[in-house]
């Protein structure tokens, strides 16, 4: 089955000195769930683990063909499409996220887990992966690279980790950005807005998001006027179906339209 799935996007998207920064795309028809590897002199980080099996174990085999031991994984947020591919292929890393992701992984991990596997089947990690480190807020180098860890809350989900790369003019944003991909809307798109406003007004030009392929500032503000589309169209009392509607016809560019089978009975529960 895995050999009929349509491949992965595989890149080198920053290099400089010793290090180089690779990023993994998985097709649109699984949410074009993007996970990433600094590849530092001596070791490699991993920024989260794919949605479903196949694609985490080929995002585990590129990892493994730097050639370069994995030092830690880094979960951005407690979302399966984040989590379940960790469990799936990095479950023997040292994995670090926030303690509110840990605590939600602990309670809801494996419920989440059997609740998809009856949709997804072998597709979905028969292993949910605890992360055994806390990560908080502030610096840390890691084989001579500077890491800036970033907490954001109430955006895309509730608390929700990012990684600044300031020697690389790189902003590991994860799904604070959808790049070319309709967005997972959440009660919290005003407060989401400032954030993104304020992540397009910084020093920073390279962002890699947790969907598509990677941004720049002109991607940023494209997140920030769907955003405020989607929240007049909510302001206004729309329906689901008119609200899905209303962004289908507004941006038929976009990828990823699956995304409003998986929110809407979320948002409008």
């Amino acid at each position: 089955m895995e050999n009929q799935l349509p491949p992965a996007v595989t890149k080198i998207v920053k290099e400089s000195g010793d290090v180089k920064i690779h990023t993994f795309v998985a097709p649109e028809s699984f949410i074009s769930n993007a996970t990433h590897v600094i590849e530092t002199k001596n070791q490699c980080i991993v920024i989260d683990g794919q949605f479903v099996v196949p694609y985490a174990l080929q995002f585990r085999e590129y990892v493994d063909a730097i050639g370069k031991p994995i030092s830690r994984v880094y979960l951005s947020h407690g979302h399966p499409d984040h989590f379940f591919g960790i469990g799936a292929a990095f479950a023997d890393c040292e994995i670090y996220a926030l303690q509110e992701t840990i605590d939600f992984i602990k309670v809801a991990g494996e419920s989440i887990r059997d609740e998809l596997a009856k949709g997804y089947g072998d597709f979905v990690t028969k292993t949910i992966a605890v992360p055994q480190n806390v990560i908080t807020a502030g610096e840390e180098t890691i084989d001579g690279l500077k890491l800036e860890h970033v907490l954001h809350k109430d955006t895309e989900t509730e608390f929700h980790l990012s990684i600044k790369l300031p020697e690389l003019d790189t902003y590991i944003v994860q799904d604070l950005v959808y790049s070319g991909a309709h967005i997972y809307l959440t009660k919290d798109i005003p407060h989401w807005v400032e954030i993104l406003e304020s992540i397009r007004d910084s020093e920073f030009s390279l962002f890699l998001p947790g969907h598509g392929e990677p941004a720049d500032k002109k991607e940023l503000q494209s997140n920030i006027e769907y955003l405020n589309f989607a929240n007049s169209l909510l302001n206004a009392g729309t329906t689901a179906e008119a609200l899905k509607a209303a962004l289908l016809e507004k941006y038929p560019h976009l990828t990823g339209a699956g995304i409003f089978d998986i929110y809407l009975p979320r948002l409008f529960a």
